[in-house]
Parts: C-alpha cells; sequence; structure tokens
C-alpha cells in the first residue's frame, strides 16, 4: 500500500493523482508530503530517491517509489479496482488510456511553452510561442468537438482532462480557452462539482 505523495497544489498531475486516491477511498491514508520542484533548479536530495525529480512520486510501504501520474493511477487502481475510472481490459480501457494519454501530452506541452514564456522577453523566441499556441489551440478543439459524448461520470482520462483545463485558468488564463468551445466549457464545470474534484483544487499556494 501507498503510504505518501510528493505532493503540490499547482500540478495537474499530482491533482489526477490525488483525484484517483479520493475515488478509490485511499486519499485518508496516504500523507502528503510537499514538494517544490523547479525545472530549472533540480532538487538533489530529492532526486536522490527520485532521479528525474518530477512530481507526484509515490512511496510505497517498503520504501519503493513510483513516479509518473499515470504509472501512479494505474497501480492505485490495480489496488482499489474502479471499473468505471479505467476498464480492467479490452477497447474501452485503450480508449480511456489515449485520452489520459492526449490530456497528459497537452500538459507537457503547455508546460514547455510556459517555461519560454517566463523567460526574459528578449530571449523569447516568436516561432515557439506560434507553435505551441497552435498546438494548444488544436488540442483544445478535440476536446470540444469530443466533449458532448463525455460522461457524466469521468473516467480515468476526463480526469486528466479536467486536470489539464483546471491548469490553463491556473497559468494560462490569457489564452480564454472557453472562448468557441461552450460544450467543453459546460463539462469542464460540472467536472469541478464532482466530489473528488472540489476536494482537490489547484490552487497557487498551500
Amino acid at each position: 500500500m501507498p503510504v505518501a505523495i510528493h505532493w503540490s497544489p499547482k500540478s495537474p498531475f499530482v491533482r489526477k493523482v490525488m483525484i484517483v486516491l479520493f475515488e478509490c477511498g485511499l486519499h485518508e491514508r496516504v500523507e502528503r508530503i510537499r514538494t517544490v520542484v523547479d525545472r530549472l533548479a533540480p532538487d538533489r536530495a530529492y532526486m536522490a530517491d527520485n532521479p528525474l525529480g518530477t512530481i507526484p512520486a509515490l512511496v510505497l510501504a517498503d520504501g519503493a517509489l513510483l513516479s509518473g501520474s499515470a504509472l501512479i493511477c494505474e497501480y492505485l487502481l490495480t489496488l482499489a479496482p474502479r471499473p468505471g475510472l479505467l476498464p480492467p481490459s479490452g477497447q474501452a480501457r485503450f480508449a480511456v488510456l489515449a485520452r489520459q494519454a492526449m490530456a497528459d501530452g497537452m500538459l507537457d506541452a503547455l508546460l514547455f511553452w510556459r517555461q519560454e514564456r517566463l523567460r526574459s522577453p528578449a530571449r523569447q523566441s516568436a516561432e515557439i510561442h506560434a507553435a505551441y499556441a497552435l498546438k494548444a489551440a488544436t488540442a483544445l478543439d478535440r476536446l470540444e468537438r469530443d466533449a458532448a459524448a463525455f460522461p457524466e461520470a469521468p473516467d480515468l482520462g476526463h480526469v486528466a482532462i479536467g486536470c489539464a483545463l483546471a491548469w490553463l485558468d491556473l497559468r494560462f488564463s490569457d489564452l480564454d480557452w472557453r472562448c468557441g468551445r461552450d460544450t467543453l466549457a459546460l463539462w469542464h464545470r460540472q467536472f469541478e462539482e464532482h466530489p473528488s474534484a472540489r476536494a482537490n483544487a489547484l490552487a497557487l499556494d498551500a
């Protein structure tokens, strides 16, 4: 069983895992270890346990550590299976995992873009801004197209999508991702009303 999680209230990947912990009924049994990560200032002490220095990272009772939100979520769902979150096999399972990969990939692109936006204006690249604005818009348009078929009860892929959209609100509010995407905006509003989402809202500090 997991005993602790390296955690931050700012991370959409951490939030995804926390929502799954909540849905599995394990959230009260796992200690939160506030862990600060900076892509440009790696924490060598933390990297001794987690070489990539990323969060989330799940600490197991035997001292082993699992890193990466997708792996952690799959592990948790072997401890407390929730077929509604992740079907056990077949095409339905891979459809969920494909949605999760889409959301995680969009977040990876946005994290890279945010690093570029944090550079001094003189060092920023117009080409990077244009390319990653297009990536974000294209991904969001695909989600808008698909959102009408999203179920009321989200699966793991939808949890990843909901966390990615919330992070856009936190870090890219100027993009106004809801503009022209009414179906996705409505779905996201409903997603944020789920108890597990409300209990694990993103925040800049805690």
